[in-house]
């Protein structure tokens, strides 16, 4: 257990001493020097700012080192940004898990969004299955941490991650980035932009993913885990009208491959069809129900599904911004359509045992108006918010199809079946927001922000079901199962406080408290087809509140050559909804209890943890990073049995640590660029019930690239996770039906690329 009030101040005179040790900065005004470290600024609050001088926890990513890193998808960022978990079960161009100091929703129901916002040009994308399209041509990714709920849209309990497009300009721009790796993958992404006539300038922006894979699929003698997308993004500015700007953002993107393959585990004894050990599930010495064991290698498989992967995302926003006597005045008004087919390989196996078709179509409507004001004694922000949402989902489930094939004929009728699984969500919030900072003194800044939220959603959800009845491949009637219509009406306040203090000009402290919400959720599908556990599965889950806490110190040293920056956090939680098991009746009368899937209210879980952030150039050439992060989550109470009090959340790893090492050797007029960087996780659960099963071990990986820049060109070749280590970036238990499922993590890479930039 985290002694937090002695890990606080022992982090704080850590840091102080580190910085206290380093020369003192000259001036607190950016200047001009090659051995300065980049000043970034970020629009975290709704206004232009300096991040050292924003009392918040936040990270940047800066374009340029979006492209060094290789991050193609929101679930990259994970790599760089400490407490920062992002998992994309389905592979890429699907929904990501967002986890944030170990706060998220790790549910693959379509339906529920998570606790931690995500955003593009300052637009909410509630549908998770388009959250991973456009990360391509950004200026910045910010990812903020802790409750955002007086600025930001909804559902931000936990934190959010911001990004931020290139925007067109009045001069003319264009990038191009070409990448060959292992697999034959190929990326490709070009950018154009510029003015296109008086008053209005242009982006177009595009990029193009292949792979073949790197999953040798014995059933097919090929290759799974690959890609075929794409997506593109047109950005039209227009400047004509005095102290108004208008910008329209629309895009699209497609995927359009093989589902990502899973990890097939077996979980039974071959000889006596028992559960297995641990260890002797995780040494592939177990098959599952229908006797397909553990792939020798690694990376092998045998998948007998064929369909593809479908996803078709576009919308269209337009922002409006006009300054009325040195108020601002904006309008965001945002279209978003998602339709997605995933027929999911779910068993893993050349059989019939457990498949999936994950269908979705979501439309999203949000609007935003606000005012705001900055000047050098205070900054203020207030505001409205609205977000509509259909979302419906058709996933049906066939379990047990080649039951026959093993265990004789008829021996499946009754047993085997596809269930019908249906479902329509609609919902409805409203937000007013507002929030401003105001100058004490000189050196103390004061920050007051409040939001009320409601949300009206309704949830009908229909299931049938049709066993066979006369040998395999051959069905009965299709039965119903149940046919449900709720609704849920949620209603909060939340408010922020913060105190800011500039101890020096470049030394800054703050402290903070905030709370968050979101609103009531319903379990999303692939309910029981037996009623009683049917009605317990339906019942709603309430809303989730978070009062947090956070004390911080934002310091720059040594003529701006250093940077370090810590802070401490403890978050409240009331009725965190996660995902359980809880035994249940089987329905049979005869006593019988089995684990049933739900998602649940834990009463009260506590959060708390400390992150650092250090950035030093001891010499112009070389800049070093490492940011690090200590974590402990814990369900303190909750109501069912088991009670799984004591446990720690899902994707929360203990510690987590991010270095970078950039070293550029100047050849003439040209740079030669050598960095690696290193990143680790400790022991991480990928469920609150610590399902021994379902765990990834602690696990580094690095990664290198060499870079030659000449102009404005660059050639580089790189390759990541140097040590090929085997990780899975997560897990699910089907033990009932006798395997594991594991998300793999991606083995090594090799690759070269250029990129033009003018």
């Amino acid at each position: 257990m985290l002694n937090f009030p002695r890990l606080l101040r022992t982090s704080m005179l850590a840091s102080l001493a580190i910085i206290s040790s380093l020369p003192a900065a000259r001036s607190a005004e950016p200047v001009a020097d090659s051995t300065e470290l980049e000043t970034i600024v970020v629009t975290a609050q709704r206004h232009t700012e300096n991040i050292q001088e924003v009392p918040i926890s936040i990270q940047a990513i800066s374009g340029k080192e979006i492209q060094k890193f290789g991050i193609k998808s929101s679930s990259d960022l994970s790599a760089l940004t400490p407490d920062v978990d992002i998992a994309l079960p389905d592979g890429a161009g699907s929904q990501p898990i967002i986890t944030i100091r170990g706060v998220g929703l790790n549910d693959y129901s379509t339906n529920n969004s998570g606790p931690n916002g995500v955003y593009v040009d300052e637009v909410y994308l509630s549908a998770s299955a388009s959250q991973s399209f456009q990360t391509f041509d950004l200026e910045r990714v910010e990812v903020l941490k802790g409750p955002q709920g007086t600025l930001y849209g909804r559902n931000t309990s936990g934190g959010a991650l911001n990004f931020i497009t290139v925007k067109p300009t009045d001069a003319f721009t264009e990038d191009f980035h070409v990448e060959y790796s292992s697999f034959n993958t190929i990326n490709l992404e070009a950018a154009i932009g510029g003015p296109i006539t008086d008053g209005l300038d242009g982006r177009f922006a595009v990029v193009k993913n292949n792979s073949q894979g790197f999953i040798n699929d014995a059933y097919t003698g090929g290759k799974s885990n690959g890609a075929n997308n794409g997506a593109g993004r047109l950005l039209l500015e227009y400047k004509k009208i005095e102290n108004l700007t208008v910008l329209l953002n629309a895009h699209g993107g497609y995927v359009d491959n093989r589902p990502a393959e899973y990890r097939h585990i077996g979980d039974l004894n071959p000889t006596t069809g028992v559960q297995c050990n641990v260890s002797q599930t995780l040494a592939g010495q177990c098959v599952d129900l229908f006797g397909y064991g553990t792939p020798p290698g690694f990376y092998d498989g045998s998948f007998n599904r064929a369909e593809n992967l479908t996803i078709r995302n576009y919308g269209t926003s337009v922002r409006a911004d006009y300054n009325l006597n040195g108020i601002t005045l904006t309008s965001i008004s945002a279209v978003e359509h998602n339709n997605k087919l995933h027929p999911e390989d779910s068993d893993a196996s050349p059989n019939r045992l457990l498949e999936v078709d994950f269908g979705v179509v979501s439309t999203e409507i949000t609007q935003e108006f606000r005012a705001s004001q900055s000047t050098n004694q205070y900054d203020w922000v207030a505001g409205a918010f609205y977000m509509h949402e259909n979302l419906k989902q058709n996933q049906p489930l066939m379990v047990l199809l080649d039951f026959d094939n093993f265990f004789g004929p008829g021996s499946g009728n009754g047993v085997a079946g596809i269930y019908f699984d249906n479902s329509t969500q609609i919902t409805d919030s409203y937000a007013a927001y507002g929030q401003a900072d105001y100058k004490l003194t000189n050196a103390l800044k004061l920050t007051l922000g409040a939001r009320y939220t409601t949300e009206h959603k309704s949830f009908d959800y229909d299931a049938s079901q049709e066993l066979q009845g006369n040998g395999i491949n051959n069905f009965g009637p299709i039965t119903p199962i149940v046919d449900s219509h709720q609704s849920l009406n949620d209603g909060a306040f939340s408010w922020r406080t913060a105190l800011n203090y500039d101890i020096t000009d470049a030394i800054m402290a703050y402290a903070s408290a905030a709370t968050g919400f979101k609103g009531g959720i319903f379990n999303g599908g692939f309910l029981s087809n037996v009623p009683i556990q049917v009605e317990r599965q339906l019942e709603p889950i309430a809303p989730e509140k978070v009062t947090s806490y956070e004390v911080g110190l934002k310091s720059t040293a040594w003529d701006r050559r250093a940077i370090a920056n810590v802070a401490a956090f403890f978050n409240d939680y009331k009725n965190m909804q996660i995902p359980v098991y809880i035994p249940f009746s089987s329905g049979t009368g005869n006593g019988t209890n089995i684990p049933l899937g739900i998602l649940t209210n834990a009463t009260t879980v506590h959060t708390e943890g400390v992150e650092f952030e250090f950035h030093v150039k001891p010499l112009p050439e070389l800049t070093l990073t490492a940011n690090a992060a200590i974590l402990r989550t814990r369900i303190e109470s909750f109501v069912g049995q088991p009670t799984y009090v004591g446990n720690q959340l899902a994707l929360s790893p203990h510690s987590t640590i991010s270095t970078i090492a950039d070293y550029t050797i100047p050849l003439g007029g040209n740079t030669l660029n050598l960095e690696l960087n290193a990143n680790y996780k400790s022991q991480q659960y990928f469920d609150p019930t610590e399902d021994q099963y379902t765990k990834q071990d602690p696990y580094w990986l690095a990664n290198g690239r060499v870079a030659y820049v000449f102009g404005r060109w660059e050639t580089a070749a790189f390759v990541r996770n140097i040590a090929d280590k085997h990780y899975f970036v997560d897990m699910f238990d089907l033990s009932s039906l006798g395997f594991i499922q594991g998300i793999y993590g991606t083995p090594r890479t090799f690759g070269v690329e250029v990129n033009y930039h003018l």
